[in-house]
């Protein structure tokens, strides 16, 4: 999938279209429901939601190619 957001960047941006891959580590989602996170090792689900968010709202002259984002203590 990273590849290919690559290539669709390449071919959107004479249409003025971006294309930014979201490359998130854990997230606190139904697929970790039970999982005791009371050390703050898996990500809200809200930290990637606000970051797509303001790469949204960058002016027409910017693109974020790359947004990546981990767990402050590391990857599991």
């Amino acid at each position: 999938m990273y590849g290919f957001s690559k290539n669709l960047r390449e071919e959107l941006k004479p249409h003025s279209i971006k294309v930014t891959s979201v490359l998130p580590g854990a997230i606190m989602t139904d697929s970790w429901k039970g999982f005791d996170n009371k050390e703050k090792r898996i990500m809200e689900a809200g930290d990637i939601a606000r970051m797509v968010y303001a790469a949204s709202q960058l002016s027409i002259a910017a693109c974020v190619e790359d947004i990546v984002l981990r767990p402050q203590l590391g990857d599991l």
